[in-house]
């Protein structure tokens, strides 16, 4: 694990988008990470919490992988693809 990269305990559901972000700080920066869920049919952000509470470690270590890698989109987020 690295230990410049450190994932916060913030969740949030953007409804109208239908993405979990969810934000880790890298060097002190603080980065989105985000989800887009809209095939999964979440019907709220109750549904959104538990769905990405079950999967966080994960999540978390592709993110973690991403910004390794340098691969932030053009809004300096990281966009991390759905668990098959």
């Amino acid at each position: 694990m690295n230990q410049a990269i450190q994932f916060i305990d913030r969740l949030e559901f953007r409804e109208p988008t239908h993405q979990l972000v969810f934000f880790a700080q890298v060097s002190g920066m603080l980065v989105e990470c985000v989800i887009a869920v809209s095939s999964l049919n979440l019907a709220d952000e109750s549904h959104a919490t538990r769905y990405f509470e079950q999967y966080r470690f994960d999540y978390e270590e592709r993110a973690e992988q991403l910004i390794e890698d340098e691969s932030y989109n053009s809004a300096g987020q990281i966009e991390v693809s759905l668990l098959n």
